[in-house]
C-alpha cells in the first residue's frame, strides 16, 4: 500500500507540465503566425511601392521622350533629355545666390535605377547602364515583370513612346528597377522577426512556467493533502483551508466538509465501538459467571439455579436496552443534516408516542393537554422530534415509581415558538444533576445504573441534547427533589405553514 502510495504523481506527466506545454506550444503558433502575417504584408506593401516607384519613373521619362517628334536616336535624346543641363544663379529670400543646377534626366531617376531608350527598331541608343552589354529589346511590354540584369535582381518595365505631336510611335523606353536594397532589408526584417520570436518564446515559456505552478499551487496543496491522508487515515482532522477566491477555493470547501463528515462518522464509530466495549463489558461478565456457577454448582442446587437464571434474564434485558439505546443514538445522529429543513406537525406527534407508551406501559396514567386549537407546524424533522419526545417520556417513567402521572403540554409561545413541556411527579433531580444530565453515560442514581433494567445506559438526554442543538430548540429543565421534574422545549414554528393553517381556519370559520 505504502509503494502505491509512493508511486502516486510519478513516472507520469504532472498537470503543471502539461498545461505549461499546452500554452506554450498555443502561443508559439500564435507568434508565429503573427510573424509569418507581419513578415509577408511587410513585403507585399514595400514591394508594391517599390513597383509604384517602378511605375511613376518609367511614366515621367516616357511623358518627356514624347516631345520628340520623330524616330528616337542620337541626334534628339541629348535636346530631350538634357535641354535644361544648365547651371543658373538664383537668389533666396536673403537675397543671397544660389547655384541651381537642373538636369532633368538625373531629377526623374532613383539611385538604384536604369532607363534603357530604344528606336523604333528595338536597338539600344541611350542607356544610363555603366556595363558595356547593347542588347535589343525583349520582354513584354505594357506591364511589370521580374528581370536580371548584370547579376542584380529587380523590376523592369517597358513601355512605347508615342510622339505628342505627331502620334506616331518614335521609340521605347525600359526602367530596370535594382530590387537588392529591398531583398538587404526583407532579410534583415525576416532575421529581426526570427529574433523576436525567439527571445519572445523563450520568455514565454518561463511566465508560463511561473504561472502555471503559481496557479496551479492550490491544486497540488489539495493533493499533498490528500496523499498524506491516504498515508495516515487516521489524520481526518487536516484541512485545506485554500483561499483563492474563486472556484478552487469552492472545491476546497467542498473536500474539508467531506473530510469533516467523513471524520464525523469515524468519531460516530469510534465512539459506538467503544461505547458497545465500554457498557457490555459488565453484563457479559456476569452472565458468564452465573453460566460458570451453574456449571459448577447449579444443576443439584435449585435456589442456586433460579439465583443464576433471573441474574442472567436481568442483565439480557438491560443488555438489549443498551443496544437499543445505541442503535438509537447512532441513527439520529447520522441524519441531522440531511432533514435541516424539514417540517412536522408537532400535535400529530405528540399523540403518537404518548399512544405507544399507553400500550406498553398500562400502569401509567398519560395525559395530553394541548393548549393549541390549531395545528402547529415546527422546523424540525418528524421522526427526530419523536425521538426527543419518547426519550423525555421514558425518561419520566423511569424515576416514577409511586406518583406514576405523566403529563404533556402543547402551547404557543409566543408567534415564533412552540412550546413542548414534559411534566412528571417522580423522584426529581438536584440541582447538582442538572448540570450533569445531558452527559453520556451519566446516571443521576449511581446505584440504580447497573441494578435496574430501565437505568440503560445514560445515553437518552445526551441524545436528546444533540436533537436540540441540531434543530436550535431551547431546553430547560425545572425540578426538585422528591416533588418531580419538567422538560421544557421551546421549538421555532415555521411561518409559512403555519400561515397557511391559520388562513385555512379562518376561511372555515367563516363558512
Amino acid at each position: 500500500m505504502k509503494l502505491e502510495i509512493e508511486k502516486i504523481g510519478q513516472s507520469r506527466n504532472t498537470l503543471s507540465k502539461k498545461l505549461s506545454v499546452t500554452f506554450f506550444i498555443l502561443f508559439f503558433f500564435i507568434f508565429t503566425l503573427f510573424t509569418l502575417i507581419a513578415f509577408y504584408s511587410t513585403n507585399y506593401f514595400l514591394m508594391s511601392d517599390e513597383r509604384t516607384v517602378l511605375k511613376k519613373t518609367s511614366n515621367q521619362v516616357r511623358v518627356r521622350l514624347s516631345e520628340a517628334d520623330s524616330n528616337l536616336g542620337l541626334d534628339n535624346l541629348g535636346k530631350i533629355l538634357y535641354k535644361n543641363d544648365e547651371t543658373h544663379v538664383i537668389s533666396n529670400d536673403k537675397h543671397e545666390s544660389i547655384l541651381k543646377s537642373d538636369r532633368d534626366i538625373t531629377n526623374l531617376l532613383y539611385i538604384n535605377q536604369d532607363i534603357y531608350i530604344y528606336n523604333v527598331q528595338k536597338h539600344m541608343v541611350f542607356t544610363t547602364d555603366d556595363e558595356e552589354d547593347f542588347t535589343d529589346l525583349t520582354g513584354p511590354i505594357g506591364k511589370v515583370y521580374n528581370d536580371e540584369m548584370d547579376d542584380y535582381r529587380g523590376l523592369s518595365i517597358t513601355q512605347k513612346v508615342y510622339s505628342q505631336k505627331t502620334g506616331k510611335l518614335i521609340g521605347y523606353i525600359q526602367v530596370f528597377h535594382d530590387l537588392n536594397p529591398y531583398y538587404f532589408g526583407r532579410d534583415r526584417l525576416l532575421i529581426l522577426l526570427l529574433c523576436i520570436e525567439i527571445f519572445a518564446t523563450g520568455l514565454a515559456l518561463i511566465i508560463i512556467s511561473i504561472a502555471t505552478r503559481q496557479f496551479l499551487k492550490p491544486f497540488n496543496d489539495l493533493h499533498a493533502l490528500m496523499k498524506q491522508i491516504i498515508a495516515n487515515p487516521d489524520k481526518l482532522s487536516l484541512r485545506s483551508n485554500i483561499k483563492t477566491g474563486d472556484e478552487i477555493e469552492d472545491l476546497s470547501t467542498i473536500f474539508d466538509k467531506m473530510l469533516e463528515r467523513i471524520e464525523d462518522f469515524t468519531k460516530l464509530q469510534s465512539c459506538f465501538v467503544s461505547d458497545v466495549s465500554h457498557e457490555l463489558r459488565t453484563p457479559v461478565a456476569v452472565i458468564k459467571g452465573h453460566i460458570g456457577l451453574l456449571q459448577r454448582w447449579g444443576k443439584n442446587e435449585p435456589e442456586i439455579l433460579d439465583e443464576s437464571l433471573a441474574a442472567t434474564a436481568h442483565e439480557a434485558n438491560r443488555m438489549s436496552i443498551m443496544i437499543n439505546d445505541m442503535l438509537d443514538m447512532i441513527r439520529v445522529q447520522g441524519s441531522f443534516e440531511a432533514h435541516q429543513n424539514d417540517v412536522s406537525e408537532l400535535h400529530e406527534s405528540i399523540e403518537t408516542v404518548i399512544g405507544n407508551f399507553e400500550v406498553i406501559r398500562e400502569d401509567f396514567t398519560f395525559t395530553f393537554n394541548n393548549k393549541v386549537p390549531e395545528s402547529l407546524f415546527a422546523k424540525i424533522y418528524k421522526n427526530h422530534f419523536e425521538q426527543a419526545i419518547l426519550i423525555l417520556i421514558d425518561n419520566a417513567v423511569k424515576y416514577s415509581n409511586e406518583d406514576k402521572r405523566i403529563t404533556v403540554e402543547l402551547s404557543r409561545w409566543d408567534q415564533n415558538f412552540a412550546k413542548v413541556s414534559v411534566i412528571d411527579h417522580g423522584e426529581g433531580i438536584s440541582q447538582e444533576d442538572i448540570n450533569h444530565i445531558f452527559e453520556r453515560f451519566y446516571c443521576t442514581d449511581k446505584s440504580r445504573s447497573r441494578e435496574s433494567t430501565q437505568a440503560g445506559l445514560g445515553i437518552g438526554l445526551s441524545l436528546l441534547k444533540q436533537i436540540v442543538t441540531a434543530y436550535h430548540i431551547d431546553l430547560k429543565v425545572f425540578s426538585e427533589v422528591g416533588s418531580g421534574s419538567e422538560f421544557r422545549l421551546l421549538i421555532p414554528l415555521d411561518k409559512e405553514d403555519d400561515k397557511l393553517i391559520s388562513d385555512f381556519d379562518d376561511d372555515t370559520s367563516k363558512s
